[in-house]
This record gives structure tokens, C-alpha cells and sequence, in this order.
């Protein structure tokens, strides 16, 4: 492989959240972080040359886009994901967030409802909220394999005399589950919105990450019609860790819903051109970088999903179709949401994020986050199987 994923940087020089965010125990270096979605491994070294190029120049006024940055994101979505997009369908945000409360703003009122599949990342519940708009849940269910969705039970969030929701959040690949959704699931998902006028937020920021032999479907690629009733929130940031560089982009091919955008992010901020710079030359150079990356996740993800399953009973793993993280069943441990997390502090000197914070469906599990290190995973996952004998003694 030309790059290594085992040599990281310390990241507490760049005050990492991550890694500093549970002071006292990172104070004592006994603590394995694998919380929060962003990885441990320093960018492509192509990205980082960029970077320090434009450093090097010393002067940081105002600048403009390059010509060269909206093709750059429309080859990464046509030969990545075989979608072609005009380069008027295209802006920037200083995040997917960002992003989402401003289309949500645009194609929603107050008091509308959205629905959302939890469990699922949980600043779509806060921005939401915050947006006076009213949360309808159609719960993903596991059916014995992997998640997947209440088809029925979507349909009759429709049904009956009361206003329909309007919009809907699909989170793809999802966050925290890991599935990827297949081409049948999206055609029948989108036959239901589309009959019921109920608009789709697409956020897709992992669809570079994933299992070898999988596909991801953009939503842009179900036809004309789903086309105009969607948007795109992205980014290259979880894909070549740069989210610090406060940079995404929406693709909103929606002539009338695209200018209605625009008026609502009149004197708002956009992007950062660094992170702009990052992502143009991760999307023009970075291919080689992508594909070692998604083979060291793959590795990491697989060696402590065996091993758990193998030898932590009653915990369980599965091993993600796409994404860095891992969604573990820590209910058969029968223990509180609180008591556990603390637990995996504490005794076992571990940080994962609570389960209990992606909605219904979350407590008794925690997200895992393997975008890092062989050895560190490997220390985490001795851990815990560790932790779990100690238990059943």
C-alpha cells in the first residue's frame, strides 16, 4: 500500500473534540477515544500539499471559487456514482448541517412535519426542533440481518384527515447503522414520497465508505421526476477527514426550490475556501488514497466484529455495509444506558458515543467509531471482551 493508516498524528495538538472531549481521562492517557465521526488518520498527502501551498503564499484576503472546483465535485458524483449534474445545481455550506436547515427552511413551514428514520444521527432531531418543525418517526427495524425500512408504516404516516408531512430525511448511507441502501428500497421509498408530495432531504456525507463489493446508490439517479424533488447534502470531510475545514456542498437541481435557497442564505456564511481547496484536489487526486482507506476500515471493522461475536457474548456486531462505524448490541448486558456507558469509561477506559442520543431504537447500544488505527482497535476490542468476562465471573 502507498500510505499508511497505523501511523497517526497526535491529535491533541489540533485540540481534537474526539480526543479531548472527556478531559479527565484523556488527561490520563488510559483512554481509547472512538466516539465522533470523524478519523484519526492524517488527510491524503496530496490534500495537504495543496493546503500548504496556498499557506505558503502568506496573503488570505477575500478570495474566489477556482474554475476548477464545481467540475471537480461533478466528476466525483458522475464517475464515482454515474450521476451527471449541471454546475448551476451546485453551493456551498460550512457543513452538511448547515446545509439541511437551510433547505429545511426553504421547502417546509413551521409546524410541518418531517420524518426521520431513527435511530439516526442526532442533530437531525435538534435542527428540526429548532426549526419549529414537528418530528414524525418511521423507525427502521432489524430483521435479523440488517436494518431496513417500515415500508407499510411509512405509507400511513400519510393516511387519514390530518396535514401530510412534508419533507423527509434520508440519511444514506446511514448514520449509525451502516446500511447502504440497495436500488429497490430507494424505488420503492421514493414511489411513496413522490405519490404523498413529501420532498427528500438527501444526506449521503458517507457515501464514499464502503464494504468492498458495495454499491451506492445517489438519489439523483432514480429519474427526472425524484430529481426535482430532492436535494444533496455532501461532502468530501468524513471522506478525507478535513470536517474542521467547515466545508459542503448541496446539489439542488430544482430550478424554483435552487432560488428560494439562495434568498434564504443571503448574508449567511458559505464554505471555507481551504476546505474548498481540500476538496476540489481530494476529488481530483485523492482516488488511490480512498480505496487504501476503505481497505483499512474494512479490516478494522471486520477484526472487532469477529472477535466480539467470537468471544463478548452477549454483546453483538455486525460488521456495517458502509460508513466507519460500528452499531453494537450491548442489551443483553442488561444493564441501565448510564450505567453502561459508564462502565465502558470507567472500567473498561473506553469512549463511544450512547446509543440512547440517536432517538428510539438507541438504548442498549453504542456507536463505534474504527476509523483509526490497527492497534488501537485491536487494544479496544481486548477490552472489551475483557470487560464482558470479568462480568460473567
Amino acid at each position: 500500500m502507498k500510505y499508511d493508516f497505523n501511523q497517526l498524528p497526535n491529535r491533541l495538538l489540533s485540540n481534537s473534540a474526539k480526543w479531548r472531549n472527556n478531559t479527565r481521562a484523556y488527561e490520563k492517557g488510559d483512554l481509547i477515544p472512538m466516539p465522533v465521526a470523524d478519523s484519526d488518520f492524517p488527510t491524503s498527502p496530496e490534500v495537504i500539499a495543496a493546503i500548504r501551498e496556498f499557506v505558503d503564499q502568506g496573503a488570505y484576503g477575500y478570495s474566489m471559487d477556482r474554475p476548477t472546483l464545481v467540475p471537480a465535485i461533478q466528476s466525483w458524483l458522475k464517475d464515482r456514482f454515474g450521476w451527471e449534474v449541471e454546475a448551476e445545481w451546485i453551493d456551498f455550506n460550512s457543513g452538511v448541517m448547515d446545509g439541511f436547515f437551510s433547505i429545511l427552511s426553504v421547502v417546509t413551514e413551521p409546524g410541518d412535519g418531517v420524518i426521520i428514520q431513527n435511530p439516526v444521527y442526532p442533530p437531525f432531531f435538534n435542527y428540526t426542533k429548532n426549526g419549529d418543525r414537528q418530528i414524525v418517526l418511521n423507525p427502521l427495524h432489524w430483521d435479523g440481518e440488517r436494518y431496513v425500512m417500515d415500508f407499510e408504516n411509512l405509507e400511513s404516516l400519510f393516511a387519514g384527515p390530518g396535514p401530510k408531512p412534508k419533507a423527509f430525511v434520508l440519511c444514506s448511507p446511514h448514520n449509525a447503522t451502516g446500511r447502504v441502501w440497495d436500488l429497490d428500497e430507494l424505488k420503492r421509498l421514493t414511489e411513496i414520497l413522490l405519490k404523498n408530495d413529501c420532498f427528500i432531504i438527501s444526506d449521503e456525507i458517507h457515501f464514499d465508505i464502503l464494504r468492498k463489493g458495495v454499491k451506492h446508490t445517489t438519489l439523483g439517479l432514480l429519474g427526472k421526476e425524484v430529481e426535482q424533488n430532492m436535494v444533496l447534502i455532501t461532502a468530501a470531510s468524513k471522506t478525507f477527514n478535513i470536517a474542521g475545514l467547515r466545508t459542503s456542498y448541496i446539489v439542488i437541481p430544482n430550478d424554483e426550490i435552487r432560488e428560494a435557497y439562495k434568498a434564504f442564505r443571503i448574508g449567511r456564511s458559505s464554505a471555507n475556501f481551504i476546505g474548498k481547496i481540500a476538496t476540489e484536489t481530494a476529488y481530483t487526486q485523492g482516488v488511490q488514497w480512498l480505496e487504501e482507506m476503505n481497505e483499512h476500515i474494512e479490516k478494522n471493522a471486520r477484526y472487532m466484529v469477529e472477535r466480539l461475536s467470537q468471544e463478548a457474548a452477549p454483546i453483538k456486531a455486525y460488521v456495517p455495509e458502509g460508513t466507519y462505524l460500528l452499531w453494537v448490541d450491548c442489551r443483553g448486558l442488561n444493564m441501565e444506558q448510564e450505567d453502561l456507558m459508564k462502565w465502558f469509561v470507567e472500567d473498561l477506559k473506553l469512549s463511544f458515543n450512547d446509543g440512547a442520543t440517536f432517538g428510539e431504537g438507541g438504548v442498549g447500544f453504542i456507536r463505534v467509531n474504527v476509523a483509526t488505527s490497527f492497534a488501537l482497535v485491536e487494544e479496544a476490542t481486548q477490552r472489551i471482551i475483557d470487560g464482558v468476562a470479568a462480568l460473567q465471573k
